[in-house]
């Protein structure tokens, strides 16, 4: 009766090891955060601990037209490197490169179709300067290197 026990438990962790492993890939990771789809911007944030997600966080925008603008922001990550969003009365196109190791993240060569000003040249002047992101496939916050400050993105 022992022994059959034994063997049981084996067979159910053996079952069970590929399950444990699979959520380990990093790769997988940068798939679910990064290319799974549009993601909104919800804000940018100030006083931020990294560490603690929102916690001590103070949201920059808070009256409803400014929030009706910047929530139209969008940012879709392309399999192949690219990166293409929506800004106010326009698009615009770059590259991303993430490193799951280090959590860091680059987005260069972007190019708009209108001319930048105002709200919609704070946002492509903060995705310019993110260097680390957190998140996972329903929020995503992208920040400088200082990490005191973020952009916030949800599904």
């Amino acid at each position: 009766m022992k022994q059959k026990l034994k063997t049981y438990g084996v067979c159910i962790l053996l079952l069970a090891l590929p399950f444990l492993f699979a959520g380990c890939n990093q790769e997988d990771d940068i798939n679910e955060i990064f290319v799974s789809g549009q993601w909104q911007l919800v804000n940018y944030y100030t006083g931020i601990d990294w560490n603690n997600y929102n916690a001590n966080a103070q949201p920059t925008y808070t009256k409803p037209e400014d929030l009706k603008v910047i929530n139209k922001f969008s940012i879709t990550f392309g399999e192949d490197g690219t990166v293409q969003g929506s800004i106010e009365n326009g698009t615009y196109t770059g590259k991303w490169q993430a490193d799951p190791k280090s959590r860091s993240i680059t987005i260069t060569r972007i190019e708009c179709s209108v001319s930048l000003s105002g709200k919609n040249k704070e946002f492509i002047d903060r995705l310019k300067n993110v260097q680390f992101y957190q998140g996972d496939n329903i929020m995503l916050r992208l920040a400088p290197n200082e990490r005191t400050t973020c952009m916030q993105f949800r599904h």
